[in-house]
């Protein structure tokens, strides 16, 4: 039961503070700009799923080599602390 007064209560919020902001000019236009981008991109997922799925498994695949390098780098690291915590000890 909390749990769900609680979602309702940041959903009331969310939905209060995009309305005064909306008294803004400016961020009226940035919304509209923002709304017509991800329609458009939800509509060419929608148009293209190999192509969607395609690209997600090349960002997944980019960050999986990032993780592998930054393993790499962390285990350099961790091999280096060895080495000066060997010589300390001597």
């Amino acid at each position: 039961m909390k749990l769900k007064s609680w979602q309702a209560s940041v959903i009331v919020g969310a939905l209060v503070g995009l309305g005064v902001s909306m008294f803004d000019r400016e961020e009226r236009e940035n919304f509209k700009r923002g709304s017509k981008k991800t329609y458009q991109q939800i509509k060419h997922i929608y148009s293209h799923p190999s192509d969607s799925v395609r690209q997600l498994r090349l960002k997944l695949n980019q960050v999986s080599q990032g993780t592998d390098k930054l393993l790499e780098q962390i285990n350099q690291v961790e091999r280096i602390i060895d080495k000066v915590d060997q010589s300390q000890k001597k």
